[in-house]
């Protein structure tokens, strides 16, 4: 596997760590809670996150420009373990990236955003334990 692969992965997971951060750092502080920007950062964490798997592993057709969690997780569903559960995930954190963009298309509560976060961990989890498994194997 070559390093600027292995390197490039990292960064966008460090990017995803970031959008979590925030993500935690809003849900933990902020009053009112900005509930739609907490799930946008859920969202953004975990499109991140598989994107970082994308640059290492590669997928049909070039990097993706696309923010569809399912649809990216379907690119490389064949060269990684993906768990079905991922996709579930992927189903409800995908709108945050655009309805959470503009007033009132969203209707949420602290209960999403809680686990919006959750979601997005896992996704964060999971793309590091695969570059942590590219890194084994040289």
């Amino acid at each position: 596997m070559a390093d600027d692969k292995r390197a490039d992965a990292k960064e966008w997971t460090s990017f995803a760590d970031k959008d979590l951060d925030v993500a935690v750092h809003l849900f933990e502080t902020f009053r009112p809670m900005p509930l739609e920007i907490i799930c946008f950062h859920c969202q953004q964490a975990a499109e991140k996150a598989v994107k970082s798997v994308i640059v290492l592993k590669g997928s049909q057709g070039g990097f993706p420009r696309k923010h569809d969690l399912f649809l990216l997780l379907s690119q490389i569903k064949n060269m990684v373990a993906v768990d079905e559960k991922l996709f579930d995930y992927a189903d409800e954190l995908t709108p945050y990236g655009v309805a959470a963009r503009y007033p009132s298309e969203l209707f949420l509560e602290e209960r999403h955003a809680e686990k919006a976060i959750r979601m997005a961990k896992e996704f964060v989890e999971w793309s590091k334990s695969i570059i942590a498994a590219a890194e084994s194997e040289d």
